[in-house]
């Protein structure tokens, strides 16, 4: 017979047993989760495991929300992990299922992480976090392991020897290590902040390190020339430290002079700018002078020197007297030239050639003269190359009489081009012969030609000795006209002489004539190409239009 005390007790324990378990059954067991109560299934797909085991916790903004109730291999690809949620939690349908680890030892759990903007929607019972929105968090098992590969590469001794110097390093630095301390931490809150755009930037720079590792042979070459320029520097150690001894007075002497000339040193350097500008102007200018120049000169030391005598230069001379006239047009009167005997200083306008352009007197005067900054205009100076009116004549070269304006009409007959016949001949006179002709009238016989002269003086015998032999000279033949009205036959081909070919080169648009009479182009395509502005487009590579 139990007493009223025991019945008690037994009463109070049984209450107590029922309690425990009940609460070890819902909060250590999870017994209502684990019977579907109050919770929800979600399949997350991930491309592998990463060490993800059944009962993991599933997180979100740090608190524990659900368990992983079982990973599988998914049926296409990849593993799907199903994710038991409580229901009192919602989760945007959006978030970013990652794998992550609780420690170095490898426990994971799968956190789930909403976007900056969520969306309105909730995962539900049977909702599926695709691929792209599942994470993989590195590979702590393999870090760890090649990790232990690092340390077990390293020489005991060694190690030793570097935890030593560390110690040496850094003994007695407490606070300069814990001010640096703190500024990491600043650091890496501030990176935290940005770390969009930190994770972009790494993301970008997989084309830069890809260029790198196509570049690797570049980079050994670059390594090797590097050592062995630092092993002749080695080497040179001597040289090297004079230099190094030597280099404070240099810089002192270079200090020195460029004291004395700072007063003049931008009137210097703006000078060498304007001379720069012009040579980038006329750059065609002076490429046609470096590259004929040489060519003449060979010509100028071959023709002086006659020899080989076949090289020499043979050239025709013709008295011409006022025939054309010397132009007038844009000199002083005649009647305001001063005496010679006056040799006082006198402002002068520019004299030069002043008919039209197209006037055949002159033709290589000042006003024909090609504008370098634009191409097709020609002016005497370079403020008239830049006038858009450009060069105006002063007037027309009379034959005779005076100069006169440029429209004009002729009235008199003996200022008609070509002047055949001087007026007011002296009877007695000889005839004026009129302009030469090609081929011989009817009935005129041909003249007897040319009179025989040698190329060049003949070799003088000595005083004393035998006379040198004749020198072997042979006289042209007669000239014989052809019949009239018909064409010469063209001349015969003559014997070119030994060393480099010649020929005209137009440097605007590298047209020039081959050896086979053709018009062959130098720069091809150069007229796909902006001129040239300053000294640096001289020296990089064209640039398109």
């Amino acid at each position: 017979m139990l007493t009223r005390l025991v019945r008690g007790q037994l009463a109070i324990f049984a209450v107590v047993t029922v309690v425990t378990v009940g609460v070890t059954a819902v909060f250590y067991l999870r017994l209502p989760a684990a019977l579907g109560i109050g919770t929800y299934t979600v399949t997350a797909n991930f491309a592998a495991s990463g060490g993800l085991y059944k009962n993991a916790n599933v997180t979100y903004r740090g608190t524990t929300i659900g368990r992983v109730t079982d990973v599988s291999l998914a049926m296409r690809n990849g593993v799907d992990a199903a994710l038991r949620l409580n229901s009192s939690t919602p989760v945007p349908a959006d978030v970013i299922a990652t794998v992550k680890s609780v420690s170095a030892i490898g426990e994971q759990y799968v956190d789930l992480i909403p976007p900056p903007a969520p969306s309105s929607a909730r995962l539900r019972d049977g909702s599926c976090i695709t691929r792209d929105h599942t994470r993989l968090n590195q590979d702590v098992a393999g870090l760890l392991h090649r990790a232990q590969i690092l340390v077990d590469s390293i020489n005991q001794s060694r190690l030793r020897d570097l935890l030593r110097e560390t110690f040496a390093a850094f003994d007695g630095s407490g606070p300069e290590l814990a001010r640096l301390i703190e500024s990491a931490r600043l650091l890496i809150d501030e990176a935290n902040t940005h770390a969009e755009d930190i994770t972009g930037l790494i993301d970008e720079s997989g084309p830069f390190l890809d260029a790198q590792i196509r570049s690797g042979d570049a980079i050994r070459s670059l390594a090797d020339g590097l050592a062995r320029f630092t092993g002749d520097v080695r080497r040179a150690d001597g040289q090297v430290r004079t230099l190094l001894q030597n280099t404070p007075d240099t810089a002192d002497q270079a200090a020195a002079t460029m004291r004395g000339i700072r007063p003049t040193f931008p009137m210097l350097a703006a000078n060498l700018a304007n001379l720069g500008r012009i040579g980038v102007i006329y750059h065609k200018s002076l490429e046609q002078v470096l590259v004929i120049f040489p060519a003449l000169t060979a010509s100028l030391l071959t023709i002086a020197q006659q020899v080989p005598p076949d090289e020499g230069a043979r050239a025709d001379f013709k008295i011409s007297m006022n025939d054309p006239p010397p132009c007038n047009v844009g000199f002083i009167p005649p009647n305001q030239i001063r005496s010679p005997a006056d040799e006082t200083l006198r402002d002068l306008p520019p004299m030069y050639c002043m008919v039209p352009q197209n006037d055949p007197t002159v033709v290589r005067g000042a006003r024909n003269y090609p504008c370098q900054e634009f191409p097709g205009r020609r002016a005497p100076t370079v403020q008239l190359c830049r006038d858009p009116v450009g060069y105006v004549p002063l007037g027309r070269n009379a034959w005779r009489g005076p100069p006169v304006p440029v429209d004009t009409p002729v009235t008199d007959p003996r200022n008609i081009l070509p002047p055949n016949k001087y007026p007011l001949l002296p009877p007695d006179a000889d005839y004026d012969p009129g302009p030469p002709v090609v081929r011989l009238p009817p009935g005129v016989a041909p003249g007897p030609g040319p009179a025989h002269t040698p190329p060049y003086p003949l070799p003088v015998p000595p005083p004393d000795g035998p006379p040198p032999p004749p020198y072997p000279y042979h006289p042209p033949p007669d000239q014989i006209a052809p019949p009239y009205g018909q064409s010469p036959p063209p001349p015969a081909e003559q014997p070119q002489a030994q060393g480099e070919a010649m020929t005209t080169y137009d440097s605007t648009s590298g047209a020039f004539l081959d050896q086979d009479g053709h018009i062959a182009t130098f720069a091809a395509g150069a007229a796909q190409f902006r001129p040239a502005e300053n000294w640096v487009d001289l020296m990089t590579y064209p640039k398109p239009k």
